[in-house]
């Protein structure tokens, strides 16, 4: 049986294997380097969506941003859609996981419904250039929309079922909830933001949603924990 060796082409002398670029160390170190960097990708794109359209995002402006050159982009995303989707599922992730160790051991349907609100609307005003790329994001992408509202589906069905709440339509529910946080964000973005306005959006939800006024204000005003800040 033959067995092949590589071979030098400069002096012809077979090459030996290097082990240590197979060892898990290298190939962790070299996850971790590529995790890193399509990280920074995604924090230069939030970045530029903050200032224009997500769909006017060009790959080698994305490339400046972060500082790596054009071709590393194209080891990560082929076109500016696929940058567009990646921040989408990053965001959606991020704001999930953010909203559910807030919630965690809340059985109020509605209490979570009412947290979700407010993270989004305190994270907004303590970050506005976060919430003006927020703002486009959402816009353009599909995929976050339904990745948000397939979140909140189950708080709203939960309230439903606790009769916390009261609706007549699922879809136009988390519609209601998505363009009413949305519509806030706007307003921060363009400087109306006042101190507690996080509380009152939640609560003018909530009874858009069929609960009482003095149910829904007690709700909206309970205290967060402290890793949520509302900014001065």
């Amino acid at each position: 049986m033959l067995h092949w060796r590589p071979v030098s082409t400069a002096t012809g002398s077979a090459v030996s294997p290097n082990p240590a670029q197979h060892t898990p160390d290298a190939q962790t170190r070299g996850h971790k380097k590529k995790a890193r960097t399509r990280q920074q990708l995604l924090d230069a794109a939030l970045k530029i969506y903050a200032h224009k359209g997500a769909m006017e995002l060009a790959l080698n402006e994305l490339a400046q941003e972060a500082g790596v050159s054009n071709g590393t982009i194209y080891n990560y995303f082929r076109t500016k859609e696929d940058v567009l989707e990646a921040v989408s599922i990053s965001l959606a992730e991020e704001l999930s996981h953010e909203i559910s160790a807030v919630s965690s051991g809340v059985e109020n349907g509605a209490e979570r419904v009412a947290i979700g609100v407010r993270i989004f609307v305190l994270r907004a005003a303590a970050n506005p250039q976060w919430a003006s790329a927020l703002i486009n994001v959402v816009r353009y992408a599909e995929g976050m929309r339904s990745a948000l509202g397939n979140y909140v589906r189950q708080d709203l069905r939960k309230a439903l079922q606790q009769k916390y709440l009261d609706y007549c339509d699922e879809d136009l529910a988390i519609g209601l909830l998505i363009s009413g946080v949305l519509s806030a964000m706007v307003g921060i973005v363009e400087g109306r933001y006042q101190p507690g306005q996080d509380s009152s959006i939640a609560q003018m939800l909530l009874q858009a949603l069929g609960m009482p006024k003095p149910d829904a204000l007690l709700i909206a005003q309970q205290a967060l924990p402290e890793i949520i800040n509302a900014p001065e």
